[in-house]
């Protein structure tokens, strides 16, 4: 299940350990950590999962209700949480964007020579595409393998009928070089979307 907010919106919605959890930060970051909680429990209720405090790991990963797998996302104007009952999924990662160029000098340290070679032909897909579907991969494996991963430990294999594969090219955790992650990507207003789902 998955809701959005904006997190442009006052910091409202929150328990007060969440409160709590964010009052040193800056505005901005309550503002994103409240779109984020909010979001969230829209979703809970999708599960039929009632309300609950959504803390944070040290890492910032949000640390989900027994039994429920899930990930928060948002850039300047969109939040997004999705979440699932852990019995279906093992983890989930998501990563919003908006669909816009990468800063300059970022390309180089996001992709890898494959990767930009299959870029430069690509009618649909584009280096935002490749950063977001890093983010969504880094999201549900960390979970499960506690393992940082650098944008060049994973490399982006465009799907033959369309979407991606997000490649390992180091180990992870349980997972060898070499693992393929099938990622859901799709197009909101102007923004663009990744999800992994792992089973």
């Amino acid at each position: 299940m998955f809701a959005v907010e904006d997190p442009r919106a006052a910091a409202t919605g929150l328990y007060p350990e969440e409160v709590a959890h964010v009052a040193r930060a800056v505005p901005k970051r309550q503002r994103e950590f409240a779109a984020g909680r909010r979001a969230a429990r829209a979703a809970f209720a999708k599960l039929g999962q009632g309300p609950a405090p959504l803390l944070a790991a040290k890492s910032r990963a949000p640390i989900w209700p027994q039994g429920i797998v899930g990930s928060i996302s948002h850039c300047n104007d969109l939040c997004i949480a999705v979440c699932a009952h852990g019995e279906a999924f093992r983890a989930l990662g998501v990563d919003i964007e908006e669909r816009a160029p990468l800063p300059a000098g970022v390309l180089d340290m996001v992709t890898n020579a494959e990767e930009r070679a299959w870029l430069a032909t690509a009618e649909s897909a584009a280096p935002i595409d490749i950063f977001s579907a890093k983010e969504a991969t880094y999201k549900a494996l960390y979970p499960l393998t506690q393992k940082m991963l650098g944008f060049h430990d994973l490399m982006i294999v465009p799907h033959r009928e369309g979407g991606y594969f997000a490649q390992l090219m180091v180990p992870a955790g349980a997972f060898e070089t070499g693992t393929q992650f099938l990622l859901l990507s799709d197009n909101f207003e102007s923004h663009v979307i990744h999800i992994m789902i792992l089973v």
